[in-house]
């Protein structure tokens, strides 16, 4: 069976997948997704941290929470073609 793992962010949390949360072992990302991928979900993080008002919830505007949306479907879908041989995703925005 794949180890699932949850793609969602959380307040002050710069990498978006649970595997910082967990006693398993971290998988070795650079050897399974690319810099590029990497990249974008620290970025896709960043902008969370960035745009998210922790006491509304909102991000501020119809547009970056669209964004932010979009991003978290496509980002979901890199991670399912690049990594989806040895892990499972769920996207939680």
């Amino acid at each position: 069976m794949k180890r699932a793992l949850v793609l969602a962010v959380d307040y002050g949390q710069k990498w978006p997948l649970n595997d910082i949360m967990s006693s398993d072992p971290r998988p070795d990302w650079d050897s399974i997704i690319s810099s590029d991928l990497r990249a974008r979900l620290i970025a896709w993080a960043r902008f969370f941290n960035d745009h998210m008002d922790w006491e509304t919830g909102l991000f501020g505007s119809e547009e970056r929470r669209a964004w932010f949306d979009r991003e978290g479907v496509s980002l979901l879908s890199a991670l399912q073609d690049q990594a989806g041989s040895e892990l499972t995703f769920e996207l939680r925005l």
